[in-house]
């Protein structure tokens, strides 16, 4: 693709995972063109921009008005999504949005709503679905290797943040890691979608949820001490349409486990770390007769057969470098907009993962079980992985 033929997006707000973004933009020189950064922050906007240097803007106004940026990425604090989103939306630029789309169900349905009325394209991270581990996971489900899906767990367990010494945690860009933002947002907010997202590609709209959710540490050590804490913990059971059942658990309290397991009729499929494009996806058989069940109860799931990859992951992570490409989802947008199709993270499936996620965190608000109220159109398998 020629360099005219690029898609221009702008960076707003240059905290933590702003340079995660940066750093992955030479995966896509031939699709996407960086505008610029705009930062509300100053200093943070120029130890930025510094950095990686290009176009500081010194307004969010001057990006809205800047017609070599179509795709506007928020990556400001999650409280703000909802406002630069409609502020982008209402100057007609297309959005892809950092988790969650909004705080709540009715603010997300709301800004797709808006997106529509305007003309504009609306979607939301994570986009490691898209990755070359899960669309290896899918690949093997579709074709039948475990036999009819029944069950799947999740879970997103962080370990005990507040006693990691996160304050050591900085960007390359010289950012802290936002530790209070984090344990104000919540690890569900902020870590749910992960898992949220594959299950809704895989098995469809979700029809009900049953959670819980709590504080198991209100003081996590901050000075000074946290306003507002959110919940450290939740637990889900999530049932879809086809009839799949799903266990999500998130906290950032038990320790550091990121296992996916989709378990079928036939065998279970295993994904280690769903944060990481690479991470093996394991085939596992169910046990039959006392030696099969014996080596299954010793070794924690049995004996596996590594899947090989629908392509390879074509970059390397690890070492200060992300192992998901964290722009794969702004670039499926622009080639949704090029192409005149459908996102495979757009408006409806970012609204339906913003419901879920606030059913996990949030279940006071909701009837137990929650009946799930937005839907989405199937979502297609990147081409590569068909």
């Amino acid at each position: 693709m020629a360099a005219d033929q690029t898609t221009g997006i702008a960076i707003i707000g240059c905290g933590y995972v702003a340079d995660s973004y940066r750093q992955c933009l030479s995966l896509h020189a031939d699709t996407l063109r960086l505008a610029g950064a705009f930062d509300r922050d100053p200093q943070r906007l120029a130890a930025y921009t510094a950095t990686w240097g290009g176009r500081a803007y010194a307004s969010l106004d001057e990006v809205l008005a800047d017609g070599s940026c179509a795709i506007l990425l928020n990556l400001t604090d999650p409280e703000s999504h909802a406002a630069v989103t409609q502020a982008a939306i209402a100057a007609g630029k297309h959005v892809y949005s950092e988790k969650p789309l909004a705080m709540t169900a009715t603010e997300a349905a709301t800004l797709r709503d808006a997106a529509r009325n305007a003309g504009v394209r609306l979607a939301s991270a994570p986009c490691n679905l898209l990755g070359e581990s899960m669309q290896t996971a899918w690949a093997a489900i579709r074709a039948g290797t475990i036999g009819k899906v029944l069950l799947a767990y999740a879970e997103i367990d962080d370990g005990m943040i507040h006693r990691a010494g996160y304050d050591s945690w900085v960007s390359r860009s010289g950012k802290p890691w936002p530790g209070r933002g984090e344990f104000e947002t919540g690890c569900t907010y902020e870590h749910a979608g992960y898992a949220l997202t594959v299950f809704a590609a895989l098995f469809g709209p979700a029809r009900r949820v049953t959670s819980f959710a709590a504080l198991l540490v209100p003081d996590k050590g901050t000075t000074p001490p946290l306003a507002h804490p959110a919940p450290d913990f939740s637990v889900g059971c999530i049932e879809y349409d086809n009839g799949v059942v799903v266990r999500l658990t998130n906290s950032i309290v038990a320790p550091y486990d990121h296992r996916m397991r989709i378990i079928g009729e036939t065998g279970t499929i295993e994904i280690k770390e769903p944060w990481d494009y690479a991470s093996p996806v394991i085939l596992r058989r169910p046990g039959q007769g006392r030696i099969a069940r014996f080596i299954e109860r010793r070794l924690g799931g049995g004996l596996g057969k590594r899947l090989p990859m629908a392509r390879r992951v074509p970059f390397k992570g690890g070492r200060g470098k992300p192992t998901m490409d964290f722009l794969r989802g702004p670039a499926e947008l622009a080639a949704a907009i090029r192409e005149d199709r459908p996102s495979r993270l757009d408006e409806d499936f970012a609204v339906h993962v913003t419901e879920l996620t606030e059913m996990l965190q949030h279940p006071e608000r909701f009837d137990r079980p929650a009946l799930v109220q937005s839907r989405f159109a199937p979502i297609e398998p990147m081409d590569w992985a068909r």
